[in-house]
């Protein structure tokens, strides 16, 4: 299947960040606040450009999966609250500064969005919600104790969430098998791409 020929492909990426340093220090209770602030920050501004970058990814989508479409958007509003209230629960302000690396990732995703093909987008979508899945996954396999920021890791662990996943992987399967060798290698490299974005992403909060 495509999706598991892209997770063959990005392994040696996808082997840095599981587990990261960040995720390491978060299952183990040792994370400082002011890191784990600044990744807050940085992913709240994703999440709300997330839902930008799912509005384009929308208006290209086929009939089929507009249903699909309003309720992931809706889903992904929904972590928006998340962060808002835990953030205050903790005394987080999330105005802080955005870090160029978030910058970038959001630019890249935009651009995915707008200029590729609706295979590219769709793969960059299924790259960074499976990045989050497995990587809180793993944190949540080895907790010895609850985290301050037991939420978050509920959240992206949940069986919930991993369904989620999975359809999104179902789906870009299907996808796949509509188009030729040019786009589907087109969309690996745009899985690649989006995969070093994840683990430079993780930097933010583990500096």
């Amino acid at each position: 299947m495509f999706s598991e020929e892209l997770l063959r492909e990005a392994r040696p990426i996808w082997s840095e960040f599981l587990p990261h340093n960040f995720l390491i220090r978060i299952a183990e209770n040792r994370l400082p606040q002011e890191n784990f602030a600044k990744w807050l920050v940085n992913d709240y501004y994703f999440v709300k450009n997330a839902l930008r970058f799912m509005a384009i990814l929308m208006a290209k989508a086929p009939d089929n999966l507009l249903q699909f479409f309003a309720e992931s958007i809706y889903y992904i509003s929904k972590e928006l609250e998340m962060f808002e209230s835990k953030a205050r629960a903790l005394g987080i302000s999330l105005e802080g500064e955005i870090d160029w690396r978030a910058k970038a990732y959001v630019n890249y995703l935009l651009n995915v969005a707008s200029l590729g093909s609706f295979l590219e987008g769709f793969t960059a979508f299924y790259c960074e919600e499976k990045a989050y899945y497995e990587a809180w996954s793993w944190v949540k396999s080895h907790q010895k104790e609850k985290s301050p920021y037991q939420e978050f890791i509920d959240h992206w662990s949940s069986e919930e969430f991993g369904e989620y996943v999975r359809k999104l992987g179902s789906i870009l399967n299907e996808l796949a098998e509509q188009h030729g060798e040019f786009e589907r290698r087109k969309a690996k490299e745009v899985f690649l791409e989006v995969s070093k974005f994840e683990l430079i992403f993780w930097d933010i909060g583990g500096e």
